[in-house]
């Protein structure tokens, strides 16, 4: 690891594997409960979501755990559950593929599960979610102490 990654970086980080996925039609961030404003169902979808779980606070490293969640909207009839399952499936571990191979200035430090879910959000979404861990390092960390 290289460089400290702040927050806000790391954000830009998932904003840009995002918005460079062909599949992900709009890419947003915040807390869980800001999903349903976020996806009316009048947008396009796949949806593709980071929310902050957690952030350790070490000595030399900082580690971030982030929920990020794929999703699709389905028929009232729930006729394609089955297809959007395996499509975010697909889109969540590109996801994970590419924060494992992006940069230098983190480390997913665990192996990612996927959970499945239906009827969240707006009405008839599906999809799955993993919570991954993100390791930065803090360089220098005495010298970028604010003191008097």
């Amino acid at each position: 690891m290289a460089n400290t990654l702040t927050y806000n970086q790391l954000l830009t980080v998932f904003n840009n594997i995002g918005n460079d996925h062909l599949q992900i039609k709009r890419v947003g961030n915040g807390m869980i409960e800001d999903v349903n404003t976020f996806s009316p169902k009048d947008v396009n979808f796949p949806i593709m979501w980071v929310t902050p779980q957690s952030a350790q606070l070490g000595r030399n490293s900082l580690l971030y755990t982030f929920r990020v969640l794929v999703f699709d909207i389905d028929d009232e009839d729930d006729d394609h559950r089955n297809e959007i399952l395996s499509d975010t499936l697909s889109i969540l571990n590109d996801i994970i593929v590419q924060l494992n191979n992006d940069d230098d200035d983190y480390y997913v430090s665990n192996t990612p599960t996927a959970i499945p879910f239906t009827q969240r959000f707006v009405d008839y979404c599906s999809g799955w979610y993993a919570d991954v861990e993100i390791e930065v390092a803090i360089m220098n960390a005495r010298c970028q102490v604010p003191t008097i």
